[in-house]
């Protein structure tokens, strides 16, 4: 097939419109907008200064309004000289005049390059030296509120600056105002991002430019949150902050809100912007489902363009490890619900339940579903009420979990629909509820492809690390209680994948980097995972599994787990569904010991996770084969160091992990070979100085009867 030369699809970036480009990019119908504002800019005059706000909430567009206002100023006859000003870039308070004069210097001089120019500059640059050296005193207006306390070890220039008295300040500013009436040029201002300073750098800026703002010939457009900054400057105590912006704003404009018609237009080409293969139907009604979602609160939800942005840009994120296990509509809701609504969602996370009722493997509950719904209905609620757009979150959450909506006392029509991918579908919620996953982690969409997709089974394995294996197992067996019989026509050989795992180099690693008291053999956990697809899939070929397992030479592990299981006289084990018939014993023993012999001629037994348990129970069944594996195991390896890391290692403890010992019951150990020679062959390896630990451990061990530390030797007590 010919490689597609479409270039792959970009990530929606949070960028701004810039000028030069952001009238053709204007996607919200703001160019009117930008129109009105350049002809107010234009009410600046050699008589009078100009502070025209751009006003809107965080993510509304201010930049992209700015870059537009910009660039049709830029069109006229007669354009001004722009000054772009970002006080977030500054980043010291007490600075910030000294470095807005002197942008605003520069501008004087480019604006002009006759003499005019250059002594609008000059006046800049010396009023703004006056600030550089001197502290305000809060709350009063810059040139009429210079203190005598002046900033310590200035030299001479203490003196000189001392000698300013307010009227001198005032004549310097009217010098200022004087030189910038000869202009011939305008000046147009540009502060953004007034409202990410913390509310003392917001204060500092405010001051700034009350006290230029009305210098002659210049206009300032400043963009903010007006809600932010009234409150930032109420944190900083100043008085009747509400109505303090109004002394210094001669003209507010705050953004239009996004119409419907460029919000459909942006989430439009949201989603156009994602990987093809993202929007495909992969369930019936698909398309349905999105436009209903549309029309049920996402619309609201996406107050701002920022909002579509941080909402598409998460279902980029978690789309790949969803596509095709729960519907397109659905990601879009639940990525809505992790930007928009993260309390909700976090509810979601640690209480699935509350939203869809019982989930796989509640049987044994003895709530029922509904009164898990009904407990999570005061919380959710509340939740719901946290958030900024209440009624569009519970729209959400109407349609993509109807049950929950119900507790809440809102009425449902939806349905759920499992083939139709809908993420209330207990199955369905799980798997969304693993998308996000770190090195450490797996994701259960892997763990169903596994199951359902023999193909894919060896790539997924090789995947696995030792800090995800066992938990991938686990997932296994989650996935394999909600799954049909026919989901796996090749049971057998899934049975046997599985079983095979157990022994791989990751579970094998896993075993060796223990440092912790709590754990779970693999074995065991695979042989869940085995009950669990069994009693879902294959109920009636319970027995035949087992066996075909055991007789496995590459499932040894697993293999003597499952004899121990059929053929133990365990109470435990009753209802396991994992068990041979009696009849077959004879014909299962030997084969797995059979396969055991194979692979310590072949030098693979200490490579399968545990070797030493295996052994000691082969004595159980086959002791008779006993003496044979050892002779096999001395002529591939004469120090025997294998052999005594694996049958004489014991317990593990919080204080120094791995322990090793000779077992309790000298039958064990003398039916591979005499103890006596063993220990006699533990002082001549002991005597070796190179032997390091844990294997020098496991011989003394040997020699002294003792239990110790595989780490450093110490006596482990008991």
């Amino acid at each position: 097939m010919k490689a597609s030369s479409t270039p792959p699809p970009q990530p929606a970036l949070d960028r701004p419109l810039e000028t030069g480009s952001a009238v053709k990019g204007d996607k919200l119908d703001r160019e009117a907008f930008a129109r009105s504002a350049v002809s107010a800019i234009k009410k600046a005059n050699s008589l009078n200064g100009l502070v025209l706000s751009i006003e809107g909430a965080w993510g509304s567009g201010k930049t992209s309004a700015l870059a537009m206002i910009e660039e049709l100023l830029g069109q006229d006859e007669s354009s001004p000289t722009v000054v772009r000003f970002n006080p977030w870039l500054v980043g010291d308070r007490d600075t910030l005049l000294r470095h807005f004069l002197a942008k605003l210097a520069e501008a004087a001089k480019l604006s002009d390059n006759a003499k005019a120019g250059k002594k609008a500059a000059k006046e800049l640059k010396s009023y703004a030296k006056v600030f550089d050296v001197v502290k305000l005193l809060p709350g009063a207006e810059p040139w009429a509120s210079l203190v005598k306390s002046v900033i310590e070890n200035v030299g001479d220039a203490t003196d000189s600056i001392a000698e300013y008295k307010t009227p001198d300040i005032e004549l310097h500013k009217t010098k200022v105002e004087g030189a910038l009436k000869k202009l011939d040029h305008q000046i147009v201002v540009f502060i953004d991002d007034i409202d990410r300073l913390f509310p003392l750098e917001v204060f500092e800026m405010i001051r700034i430019i009350k006290a230029v703002g009305d210098l002659p010939n210049v206009a300032y457009v400043v963009a903010w949150d007006h809600r932010y900054v009234s409150d930032a400057l109420g944190a900083a105590s100043v008085p009747q902050s509400s109505d303090y912006l109004d002394k210094i704003v001669q003209i507010r404009m705050p953004l239009p809100a996004l119409s419907l018609m460029a919000r459909n237009r942006l989430v439009n080409d949201a989603i156009a912007s994602l990987h093809e293969d993202a929007t495909r139907h992969y369930f019936p009604r698909s398309n349905e489902r999105i436009s209903s979602l549309y029309f049920s609160g996402l619309r609201e939800i996406l107050e701002q363009p920022r909002d579509v942005i941080r909402v598409f840009n998460t279902v980029e994120a978690i789309e790949p490890a969803l596509r095709g296990e729960i519907v397109f509509a659905d990601i879009v809701a639940l990525a809505a619900l992790m930007v928009k609504a993260p309390v909700v969602f976090e509810l979601l996370r640690r209480h699935p339940r509350w939203f869809v009722g019982l989930l796989p493997g509640d049987s044994s509950l003895l709530k029922k579903a509904e009164e898990w719904i009904a407990d999570g209905a005061g919380p959710l609620q509340a939740a719901i009420d946290g958030c900024a757009a209440p009624d569009a979150v519970k729209a959400i959450l109407k349609l993509a979990f109807p049950a929950s909506a119900g507790a809440a006392g809102r009425f449902s029509f939806n349905r759920v629909v499992e083939v139709e991918g809908h993420i209330a579908a207990p199955a369905r919620l799980i798997v969304a509820l693993q998308m996000s996953i770190s090195g450490s982690d797996v994701s259960i969409v892997m763990a169903k492809r596994y199951l359902v997709y023999p193909d894919q089974r060896e790539a997924i394995e090789k995947a696995l690390t030792s800090r995800n294996c066992s938990e991938f197992l686990e997932y296994i067996g989650q996935i394999g209680r909600t799954m049909e019989p026919q989901s796996a026509a090749d049971f057998g050989g899934l049975a046997l994948s599985i079983s095979r795992m157990v022994d791989t180099a990751v579970f094998v690693q896993r075993g060796q980097e223990r440092s912790f008291l709590f754990w779970n053999n693999p074995e065991q956990v695979a042989e869940n995972a085995l009950e669990s697809l069994v009693a879902a899939m294959a109920s009636d070929r319970a027995s035949k599994i087992a066996e075909s397992i055991i007789e496995d030479p590459s499932s040894i592990s697993m293999g003597m787990h499952l004899v121990m299981r059929s053929y133990l006289n365990d109470e435990r084990h009753r209802d396991t569904l994992l068990l041979c018939s009696p009849p077959s014993k004879a014909r299962l023993v030997r084969k797995l010991a059979a396969n055991i012999l194979a692979a310590a001629q072949a030098g693979t037994l200490f490579s399968i996770n545990t070797p030493g348990f295996v052994l000691w129970n082969l004595v159980r069944f086959a002791p008779t084969v006993c003496p044979k594996i050892f002779a096999s195991i001395a002529k591939r390896d004469p120090t025997l160091d294998e052999f005594a890391l694996a049958f004489f290692q014991r317990g593990f403890d919080s204080t120094k992990g791995q322990t090793y010992q000779v077992p309790e019951d000298k039958a064990t150990v003398e039916a591979f070979a005499p103890l006596d020679m063993l220990r006699a062959h533990a002082k001549v390896r002991l005597a070796d100085s190179t032997l390091t630990y844990p294997t020098r451990a496991a011989w003394k061990a040997a020699d002294e009867g003792k239990a110790v530390y595989g780490v450093d030797g110490t006596y482990a007590s008991r």
